[in-house]
């Protein structure tokens, strides 16, 4: 048994007791272990997402102090409560974004059948909130879809687009704004991993409140702030009900404890949230076929870059964005497949596992093949211009044998304080699809000291508690000093011409989303804005 091996087995045996300790803590409080059991299990109704670390619902004062400053622990459960709540089964008939309280967790079912929608599904996609301004109001109302089937949204690119032919939606690695992506991901059989977006009732009604769908009114109110902070050395006041005068203003992303969330039923009272997932074609027959009990499942339909649909073909999760805002601050976290770079151990499964990982060709006894800047493609790994080129709109797809081969690996290993959440909750989940999931990390401001392991964090509106934190299906290429944090620094409102200082008076401008630059002016015509084909 060499070095690599023990030190594995080690680590597994000491996440395994500190999970057992952990599972029988909860236990022993009342928690229940069956996954799919609905009610006392985990928290107090589990399918409505907390509403800030350690607070589990929002309070009845707009102005009651957030508890006191968390563990880094506690944030690592907060994430793990809100994906279960995200993923928690949609009310069928319901509001969009409304949970079931009847409804189990997904199970573990190995058939090729997709499971029943959940809540983030049901979210708006930007392309249905970013209309042109003319085609406003929107309402949030129910999903437009109905069954198993549906048609994935990601962002659309518009005719004002800055980079010549606009980029493909939902092939391409989203990368910044996602209007310069990397190249698209190739699994191990040779299908392109796809990816979209939604967002959530919070979001949307904070759009609509301050008619943040045109993007002339974005930069006028942007206009208004840099003014006021730079003549008054101070943050503009914000908006505490409807007409207030300070509405002429950017407002900031709502947190939960706006006036705008007070008529939102329970389920959405929290701040933002928005969602990016990737997903996998399942191979149901064949060598290395796919083994489905392993995944969330669903028959999706994405658009092809040369404005057709795809066929409705069967899809697994692999990798899943988090992105929300509370009183405590931004709290990105990610999430993925437990076989994407390594096939995964999980307690008491059931299933068998796969022969090699989804987007690594596997190595000896178990053990993943790596390469040093995450991933190699046709065998060249670590070399400048070697990663696919991204579609543009109207491209062809190359046929499946002459696609780039790639392999991936991860670069920074997951901390062993996040393996050992993670153990917790797949073991509370284990009779759950959900427990082949795994949470990579999260990004927050400083707590007691940067974790050591991943870097001493990075500057910005909140210093951030790491420096790396990568999810290998979402940021496969840019492995090395790359975070959510890094990333959505760059993000900001229609208006902001020039990088606003780090200073708390122009905080509100780093919205940490690149949603709102989806959309259009009203001062311009919406025939100026087509996506790929009518109708998308």
């Amino acid at each position: 048994m060499d070095r690599a091996v023990r030190l594995e087995f080690f680590l597994v045996t000491v996440v395994t007791a500190l999970t057992t300790l952990l599972v029988q803590g909860a236990v022993a409080q009342g928690v229940t272990a069956g996954a799919a059991d609905s009610k006392g299990y985990l928290h107090d109704r589990p399918w409505i997402m907390p509403f800030d670390v350690n607070q589990r619902y929002r309070p009845a004062g707009h102005d009651q102090q957030p508890p006191g400053e968390p563990s880094q622990l506690d944030i690592y459960e907060f994430a793990w409560q809100s994906f279960i709540a995200l993923n928690w089964p949609y009310r069928v008939g319901g509001l969009r974004g409304e949970p079931d309280p009847r409804a189990r967790l997904a199970p573990i079912s190995n058939t090729p059948d997709p499971e029943r929608v959940v809540v983030w599904e049901t979210y708006m996609s930007p392309e249905t909130v970013f209309v042109h301004p003319q085609q406003w109001p929107v309402v949030w109302g129910q999903p437009d879809f109905t069954g198993l089937q549906r048609v994935a949204t990601p962002p659309c690119y518009t005719g004002d687009y800055a980079y010549g032919t606009p980029f493909a939606p939902g092939i391409n690695q989203p990368y910044t704004n996602a209007n310069v992506p990397t190249g698209p991901v190739v699994d191990q059989n040779r299908r392109y991993l796809r990816v979209e977006v939604t967002q959530s009732q919070p979001y949307f009604s904070y759009i609509k409140q301050f008619g943040y769908y045109d993007a002339d009114t974005q930069a006028r109110v942007v206009q208004n702030y840099i003014d006021y902070a730079n003549n008054n050395n101070a943050t503009p006041p914000v908006a505490q009900r409807p007409g207030d005068p300070a509405r002429r203003f950017f407002q900031p992303v709502p947190a939960g404890n706006e006036f705008y969330i007070d008529s939102l039923p329970p389920w959405a009272q929290q701040g933002m949230t928005e969602v990016k997932a990737a997903w996998k074609v399942l191979k149901t027959e064949g060598e290395d076929a796919d083994i489905p009990g392993r995944y969330f499942r669903r028959l999706l339909q994405f658009p092809l870059p040369d404005g057709s649909m795809s066929e409705p073909t069967l899809m697994g999760l692999v990798g899943f964005h988090i992105h929300r805002v509370t009183p405590f601050g931004h709290l990105p976290s990610t999430f993925e497949h437990i076989d994407n770079v390594k096939v995964g151990r999980k307690l008491f499964d059931p299933l068998p596992r796969p022969a090699r990982p989804a987007l690594n060709p596997g190595g000896d006894y178990g053990r993943p093949a790596k390469y040093p800047n995450g991933y190699e493609v046709n065998g060249q790994g670590g070399v400048a211009n070697v990663i696919p080129a991204p579609y543009k709109a109207g491209d062809m797809l190359v046929p499946e044998a002459e696609r780039e081969m790639v392999n991936v690996s991860r670069v920074t290993p997951i901390p062993p304080d996040v393996q050992v959440v993670n153990y917790k909750y797949q073991t509370l989940l284990r009779d759950s699809v959900w427990s082949y999931y795994q949470l990579i990390g999260t990004q927050n401001k400083n707590l007691r000291e940067p974790n050591p392991h991943l870097g001493p964090g990075i500057p910005g509106p909140q210093h951030s508690n790491v420096q790396n934190l990568v999810n290998t299906t979402l940021e496969t290429y840019t492995q090395k000093g790359f975070s959510c944090a890094r990333c959505h620094l760059d993000a900001f409102p229609h208006g902001v011409d020039s990088f606003p200082p780090y200073e708390e008076r122009f905080e509100n401008l780093h919205v940490m989303s690149f949603l709102l630059l989806n959309a259009k002016p009203g001062s311009q015509p919406p025939d100026r804005f087509e996506c790929l084909r009518p109708g998308y």
